[in-house]
């Protein structure tokens, strides 16, 4: 939890993931969901979309702005998984 934490804007690959902690990554995979009830993408997704919320209180960026900065591909695939987690649109959210 700690590795993905820290490299929350980084791609970090189950085989890297599985060398840092020394465990196989049939075994990350295994057991993975049963400790965070999703899958590795699922939480790496989770971590960006936290990290969004703070920086869609800052009036002076833009969403694309937040989508680049929490690692999203573009502003429409962090709007598409935002709202999908939320709830809410970000500029909804932002506008809170």
């Amino acid at each position: 939890m700690e590795i993905l934490q820290d490299k929350w804007n980084e791609p970090v690959t189950l085989p890297e993931l599985a060398s840092l902690t020394q465990v196989h990554p049939v075994t990350i995979s295994k057991h993975f969901t049963r400790y965070f009830a999703c899958t590795l993408g699922e939480y790496r997704r989770k971590l960006k979309v936290n990290k969004s919320l703070a920086l869609l209180r800052n009036p002076h960026l833009s969403l694309t702005d937040v989508a680049l900065e929490c690692g999203f591909a573009d502003q429409s695939h962090f709007i598409r998984i935002f709202k999908e987690m939320t709830g809410w649109l970000p500029k909804h959210f932002k506008k809170l």
